[in-house]
Parts: C-alpha cells; structure tokens; sequence
C-alpha cells in the first residue's frame, strides 16, 4: 500500500524575515514558540533538508509522497508588492524540488492574500505552469480580524473552482486579544502550547470554514473544496448542533450546515492517530472526504503506517484514505 501524505511542511527563509516584525508584534508568545523543547516543535534541519534529510525518513516510516506547504504565513507580508514578489520566488524554489524528486513530492501555493487578485493569479500560474495541487493557508487571511467568508476573496474561489483544487485551511495564531483573554494564566509554556497548536489556534479554521458556509460561499461555489485538518479542527464534533441550532429557516442557506460539510470539506487526521476520530469522521464525511496527513516535522512519521494499516476498516477503505483519495482530489498517479 502507498502512501500519501499532505500536510507536510518546510519554511521559507525570505517570507520568514518579512514577516518577523509583524509576527512579533502579534504573537507575544513567539520566542517561547519556537523553543525547541516544546511537544510539537521541529528542529530547522527537519523542515529544510528535503532532498537528503526528508526523503530518508519518509522511506524509513513508508511515506511514499508528500505534498509540501510553507508553515510561513505569507498572508502577514503587508506590502502587496513585496507579497508578490516574495510568493513567486517561495513557489518558483517548491516547483525546483518536486521536478528534483519526481514521484515524491508535489506542492501546495503559498499566496500573496494582501491582495485576492494577484493571489488569484499566483495560484493559476504554479498550478498550470508547475502542477501545484491547491493552496495551504496558515491562519486567518489578514493580519487583523478578517477571514475567509469575507466576499474579497471570491477572486480566489473563482480560481481553485475553475482548476477543480482545494484550498488546505490550516491553523494560525489567534488574534492578541483572544489569546490575553482565553489562554493566559499559566506558565509560559502551558499558555503557548494551550493557544496555539494544542487547542486555541485549531479553533480557527474550524471557524473559518464553519463562516464560509454560513456566509454562502459554498452556495455560490457549490464545487470548491476545502480540507480540514485535525479531524476536522473541532467543529466537525458539533455538526448535529449545527443543524439543530441554524436551520436554513434561519441561515437563509439553500442546504442544512451538515450537507456542505459532507459535500465540500474534505478532513486529515494531521498526526492525531486515534481510531475513535476516524471513524467519527467517516460515519459524518464517508471515507471518500478523509485523506492522510502526518504533519511532519511537527509530528514524526513512525506511526504513520502503522494507524493505517491497522485501522478497524476495510482494506478498500484503507486504500481510500492512504492513497486513493489523493490521487482523485490532487489528480496524481502514483
């Protein structure tokens, strides 16, 4: 069986210095963040030796192929120039890797989200002049409190519906204010982890796609899809309360918040290797909507295989979810 994860990272060192500054003034916590003695934290060489370094520890642990994203968020690049500029060359070096190893990596856009039309535009070249496979996105698309139901970003969905690929919402720092009022109190460290990867930050895109739905992009784009990694970044759970508490009586929607769920969000399990959220996941999604992610180097690839190939499922569906969904959503053949 093959495997094929994707979300699997790698930073880029020019988008990481434009965006030191602003990062800095908007995650308090970033220093004890990048502490490389933190549950979840990936050491530099992990996430920038791509040709030597990840190709062995995918062979290793029996990844076949990853589809590489930049944990970088190139939506704080507050200059539209310099964002565009800055995009191309990040997706010109990601394209150079993948031809470097065919058949092992494919890629994911970073955007220059400052501006959805010149994003929309950066993501129409990489895809037809590279291949790229869609657009991974850490965070909200803006410095400030603005997400992705927001109707600037059509130019964006027009995109990815015209080249039938989707967007990866991933997770990114809450904005200061919720992290002051939600996630203080502790030590340094418990306060970092609990905002950011160990629970604050995945509501976020859970958020974000819950609003794109209640904001009727999905109405207007009924084809886009989006993946939600996590095991569905904690909304997926409340999907029966969706329903219940937002009728389209009330929502003005033309479908129930659960059938744009099953129809249009596709989920990862990013590394949460428990059998319980997989099969929560099939029983709401169908097996058709999970695709395997590991989320490397933040979470090790040794039981990747393992959690597939033991999993309580058919082999059929154990093939969906290691390769074949992949191949059919990213259009890859292994």
């Amino acid at each position: 069986m093959k495997i094929i994860a994707i979300e699997e990272h790698t930073v880029n060192s020019a988008i990481g210095a434009a965006v030191a500054g602003v990062v800095k003034n908007n995650v308090s916590y970033i220093s004890t963040f990048a502490a490389d003695d933190l549950p979840g934290s990936a050491t530099a060489n992990s996430l920038t030796d791509l040709d030597k370094g990840r190709i062995e520890d995918m062979d290793k642990n029996g990844i076949t192929m990853e589809i590489l994203s930049y944990s970088n968020p190139s939506q704080w690049i507050l200059d539209e120039k310099q964002a565009v500029e800055l995009c191309k060359k990040a997706n010109d070096d990601l394209a150079a890797l993948v031809k470097r190893h065919p058949g092992r990596f494919e890629a994911f856009a970073t955007l220059p989200w400052v501006s959805p039309e010149a994003a929309a535009a950066e993501l129409r070249r990489v895809v037809k002049e590279y291949g790229f496979k869609g657009v991974l996105l850490s965070g909200r698309p803006q410095v400030g409190a603005k997400f992705l139901d927001d109707a600037s970003y059509d130019p964006v969905w027009e995109a990815l519906t015209e080249l039938d690929l989707p967007i990866y919402i991933h997770p990114g720092f809450p904005v200061p204010e919720v992290q002051q009022v939600y996630y203080t109190g502790f030590n340094d460290k418990v306060t970092t982890i609990l905002s950011s990867y160990g629970f604050g930050w995945h509501l976020e895109p859970g958020i974000q796609v819950l609003r794109m739905i209640l904001a009727g992009v999905f109405d207007r784009f009924p084809s886009l899809k989006v993946i939600s990694g996590h095991w569905g970044e904690v909304v997926a759970y409340y999907i029966p309360r969706f329903d219940q508490t937002m009728p389209p009586s009330v929502t003005g929607l033309k479908e129930k918040i659960s059938t744009y769920f099953r129809r249009n969000v596709y989920v990862t399990p990013s590394g949460i290797y428990d059998y319980d959220s997989l099969n929560y996941c099939i029983s709401k999604f169908g097996v058709d909507h999970i695709i395997f992610a590991a989320d490397y180097p933040y979470i090790p690839e040794t039981d990747a295989r393992a959690f597939i190939e033991n999993a309580p499922i058919s082999e059929e569906d154990k093939y969906l979810i290691a390769q074949g969904n992949a191949e059919r959503i990213f259009k890859i053949k292994l």
